[in-house]
């Protein structure tokens, strides 16, 4: 075999073995995990900052303790906002173009339009991404000071002394007796105060939009979007 021919066959499994070794690809794949996390969270957070706190404390602000609100992923085709100027005519507003069917009168989510190709469904269908929303939006929410007008002062009282426990609770074995709501006491049962929590609850639900054109005519179609349920409880 001549010296031009050699240099023209493909080299062996060995060298391209030697030549790729296995800690640059694992090191690349770390790269793109590492990348992929930093991503999804500086997202999430600017998801949270931008569209979904501000929703929340309007409500706060009107003594509304529950919000629910519609992530609607952009690839979603809806009816663009029209742009106003001095020869419009006020037929249908932006927010009676689209519409959640389903809910119940006084639980209509808000409706909030997300843009750009990170806000595509692909991107919302991992369960990761879902249960990394709901933990970081409590994590946010509960810190609130505004949020939780109780908790300081919760944290403040001092903890209850447990009941002692009389002759026979102790020779049968029971635990202290502790009343309930009712006023009954209920044997070996203790209550865990959750005053001043905000209760959060994010799922990927598919619902029913429904939207208007311009003209005033009526589509319907069934997408899955971001359905967020916060609860105050203050």
């Amino acid at each position: 075999m001549s010296a031009h021919e050699k240099d023209t066959l493909p080299p062996s499994y060995t060298e391209s073995l030697h030549s790729h070794p296995t800690g640059s690809s694992s090191s690349r794949g770390q790269s793109i995990l590492d990348q992929l996390t930093l991503v999804r969270a500086q997202h999430l957070r600017a998801i949270i900052i931008q569209h979904i706190l501000p929703l929340v404390e309007q409500q706060a602000a009107y003594g509304i303790a529950q919000t629910i609100i519609a992530l609607v992923p952009s690839d979603i085709p809806l009816p663009a906002p029209e742009e106003k100027n001095e020869f419009s005519f006020d037929t249908v507003s932006d927010s009676q173009k689209v519409e959640v069917i389903g809910f119940a009168s006084d639980e209509s989510p808000k409706i909030v339009r997300l843009e750009g190709q990170l806000n595509k469904t692909e991107f919302w269908r991992p369960q990761v991404v879902i249960d990394d929303l709901e933990r970081r939006l409590r994590e946010e929410l509960n810190a609130s000071e505004r949020l939780r007008p109780r908790s300081s002062v919760e944290a403040a009282r001092p903890q209850q002394q447990q009941p002692k426990r009389s002759f026979f609770d102790r020779v049968s074995g029971r635990g202290p007796e502790v009343p309930s709501p009712s006023g009954n006491p209920e044997v070996g049962v203790r209550q865990v105060d959750t005053s001043g929590l905000v209760l959060v609850k994010v799922r990927l639900e598919e619902i029913c939009l429904r939207t208007v054109n311009d003209f005033g005519l009526y589509d319907t179609m069934s997408k899955q979007c971001v359905i967020i349920r916060v609860d105050a409880r203050c």
